[in-house]
């Protein structure tokens, strides 16, 4: 068993990441010595979820943790989750308590640090909070770089002047991480980037020529290969700072793409079925919601026609009713429905049905025909070119099992990419999303595992999924099981095996 050096880039892909690989020769050497590929991510594949089921080896339905942020919301910043689902549950938990030395930088939601048998340095979700480290005494040694998450929400014209901040925060967290590893001794190091996801949020529609709202060749073009680059130095600085003989492990919590253009406005479809209810009554020209919702619509496509979409971002955290009328329970009451678009993956091609079990149980329905019912809707659910807009959908049953399971939506699905669920009513089924400029990147299902050199392991293709991540690690280290009612250090199963003649 030798040093283990765990980087984790928040939105790395792997289609882009391979794209560009031969301009990136640390990640390549890495890559060479071992294994690179295409890695699973959890469902939903957004970042909170995804990296606390890396951290603990355990599904969301098992740790409880489905947040997501919308950064449209005027109290994003406030955002927060209850840490204890995970607090000393950790791989880096697990590699303490079996007295292996570790460093842990910046841990998305991990805050604050806690006791661990080395360092650990976190902070809140967004940067403007207090970062924090276990010891005290780690910051009288050096200054605590920015540490969090999503912090800056920049209109089109501060875009250049974003990601230079963007970089050099980056840049910080990445030096005080390699200056701790060339001053202490450890055994496992663990950092986080949460910068990538950042950079493909804002800069993807500039980047990828198939995005609808390309503007043609762009000075901001270069910025998504040129942060590949970019990240390829960071590792580079890490590998200097590990020495000889250390295995690295780069991992993603999720991919990265267009963010879907078009809108499936689910409620509509759910309406239309005889499912859901909407709250106008009466006739809809004398309904003052009725004109809300359509004049907020009407207002939001005219913005997004003329690249106007940074005046409808201040507009809706200037007014509360414009805040008001961004709420999907706005046009219809969800405890009158028998079926809901959630609000579970926010506007992404991957979601959520609700079904209310006292409706169906009011309206002499069966709940399981009910979900049938509903699953085939979706499935039969076509565009005007005849494709079906959903992938899949299915019970929440047939994906997870654990104790949070009803935290899930009664049924789950996932679109095809270019839509993403919108929950107005009184409109087509299919709309333009009209705020894709100013988030064009989004979120895929597929990550990104790079591991090497293996000393001795071998990974097993068939089993790499982020899921086991935290139990590939703990073989790696070779850490004892804790006996009793739990046989395993970690839950998952390692995508680690040794080789003939190995360690």
């Amino acid at each position: 068993m030798g040093k283990l050096v765990v980087i984790g880039i928040d939105g790395m892909d792997w289609n882009t990441t391979e794209r560009f690989l031969p301009e990136m020769p640390s990640i390549r050497g890495i890559s060479k010595a071992g294994f690179a590929g295409e890695m699973p991510s959890i469902f939903p594949p957004d970042s909170i979820p995804s990296w606390i089921s890396i951290f603990t080896g355990l599904d969301p339905s098992r740790h409880g943790i489905l947040e997501t942020i919308d950064y449209f919301k005027k109290d994003a910043k406030d955002f927060a989750v209850d840490t204890g689902a995970f607090t000393g549950k950790t791989f880096w938990d697990a590699a303490s308590r079996a007295g292996k030395k570790v460093i842990v930088v910046n841990p998305l939601m991990a805050y604050p640090p806690w006791e661990v048998n080395g360092v650990m340095a976190s902070g809140p979700v967004f940067i403007s909070g207090k970062t924090a480290v276990y010891p005290q005494s780690v910051s009288a040694e050096s200054s605590l770089p920015p540490l969090g998450g999503i912090v800056d929400f920049p209109e089109k014209r501060e875009l250049a002047g974003f990601y230079e901040k963007t970089k050099a925060e980056t840049a910080a967290i990445v030096e005080f991480t390699a200056g701790l590893m060339e001053t202490r001794q450890w055994d496992l190091t663990f950092v986080t980037l949460l910068t990538m996801d950042r950079v493909c949020h804002f800069f993807w529609r500039y980047f990828d020529a198939d995005d609808p709202t390309w503007p043609g060749p762009n000075e901001h073009s270069d910025v998504i290969p040129d942060f590949h680059r970019f990240i390829d130095r960071c590792v580079g600085r890490l590998a200097k700072a590990a020495g000889e003989g250390a295995t690295f492990m780069i991992v993603s919590d999720h991919g990265h793409a267009m963010r879907p253009p078009l809108f499936f406005n689910l409620n509509q479809y759910l309406m239309e079925n005889g499912l859901l209810e909407s709250r106008i009554r009466g006739p809809k020209f004398l309904s003052p919601r009725y004109h809300l919702e359509n004049a907020k619509n009407f207002a939001l496509e005219t913005l997004h026609r003329f690249d106007l979409e940074d005046v409808s971002y201040r507009l809706a955290h200037i007014f509360p009713l414009a805040r008001k009328l961004k709420k999907k329970d706005f046009m219809t009451n969800p405890s009158r429905n028998i079926a809901t678009a959630s609000g579970f993956g926010g506007t992404n091609p991957f979601g959520g049905v609700e079904i209310s079990a006292a409706k169906c149980s009011q309206e002499g329905l069966d709940y399981e025909k009910t979900r049938d019912r509903v699953i085939r809707l979706l499935l039969e659910a076509e565009s005007r070119d005849g494709e079906n807009i959903f992938l899949w959908a299915r019970r929440r049953e047939e994906m997870f099992d654990g104790p949070f399971l009803e935290r899930y939506p009664d049924i789950l699905f996932e679109m095809r990419p270019v839509y993403g669920t919108n929950w107005s009513l009184h409109l087509p089924l299919v709309t333009v999303n009209p705020r894709h400029r100013k988030i064009s990147g989004g979120h895929r299902g597929s990550s990104v595992l790079i591991a090497g050199p293996l000393q001795g392991y071998e990974v097993a293709a068939e089993k790499v999924a982020s899921i086991n991540i935290a139990a590939s690690i703990a073989s790696f280290l070779d850490l004892p099981s804790r006996g009793g009612e739990d046989p395993g250090l970690v839950p998952g199963e390692s995508f680690l095996r040794k080789t003939r003649g190995g360690a």
